[in-house]
């Protein structure tokens, strides 16, 4: 049955019970499992059942959950007053909030929120995500740096869309941007479709998240595709990192790194626009 070759469990040797082979313990007795040590899994990932993982992914997915999401608050757009920009930044409040308390109903109400909870609990695992944050910001410097030998570095759609909401209603912008936005797309993309790929290939993992990741960001209805291409390879960088986060430390560290470089990318933009003025 597809049930069982996706969601393959095994016997705890000392109780009998039968219970996830990505638990680094058996639920029952907690003894350790000795298939999570042969396959090296990562200790602080979060495992939910595999469809509870995709669940999570599908739900915060960009072409999917939050595609819906934008149908739904589109029909109500005539009733929010302002200009274009307030209205994105509504619209951005409204779809990633409903986003937020989905994927926290997925990962506290089916089964294992004593599980999950208990990831947050390590003080390191913070002070671990703040040093990632920074070999986030380094890289993509490094990188933005050697792009800009080849060719003019410039705003994707994306970005403009983030500093145009940011610079007209930074009291809006900031909680959705650095706070809201992120613990969103690390339950999406890390503790939904990484952890899932996980069990089974630890690089197919890696290489499909991040490319995923970058593709979230990217607009193939722009204008300008040549620079939607030049942006990705800073988001494909920005998302190995936050995975390799993951897989060493778990949520806690990465999603500490994403609010931390998502909040001095904001920065960034609101020192130029003084700069400026």
């Amino acid at each position: 049955m597809l049930i069982d070759e996706l969601y393959p469990k095994t016997r705890c040797p000392h109780c009998d019970t039968y219970h996830d082979r990505a638990l680094n313990k058996c639920p029952k007795c907690q003894k350790y499992n000795d298939i999570f040590r042969i396959k090296r899994m990562p200790e602080r990932a979060v495992f939910f059942h595999p469809f509870v993982q995709i669940g999570m992914f599908l739900v915060g997915f960009a072409f999917f959950g939050m595609f819906i999401l934008e149908f739904i608050v589109s029909l109500f757009k005539d009733a929010f007053p302002g200009d274009n920009a307030f209205k994105s930044i509504t619209f951005m409040t409204i779809i990633y909030s409903t986003m937020l308390v989905s994927l926290l109903v997925l990962a506290l109400f089916t089964g294992r929120r004593k599980y999950f909870v208990e990831k947050y609990t390590n003080g390191i695992d913070y002070i671990y995500g703040i040093g990632y944050a920074v070999t986030v910001v380094m890289a993509s410097v490094i990188l933005g740096a050697i792009m800009s030998l080849f060719f003019k570095i410039d705003n994707n759609v994306n970005q403009d869309t983030i500093e145009t909401v940011a610079l007209s209603y930074p009291l809006f912008s900031i909680p959705v941007l650095c706070i809201i936005g992120p613990l969103c797309e690390e339950l999406t993309y890390r503790v939904g479709l990484f952890s899932f790929l996980r069990r089974y290939n630890k690089y197919v993992a890696f290489v499909v998240v991040s490319i995923v990741f970058a593709f979230i960001h990217f607009d193939f209805e722009a204008k300008d595709i040549v620079l939607e291409f030049q942006s990705l390879p800073t988001y494909i960088v920005t998302g190995f990192i936050l995975t390799l986060a993951y897989e060493h430390r778990g949520p806690a560290c990465s999603m500490t790194a994403h609010v931390l470089y998502n909040s001095y990318a904001l920065l960034t933009v609101f020192i130029r626009a003084y700069a400026k003025s």
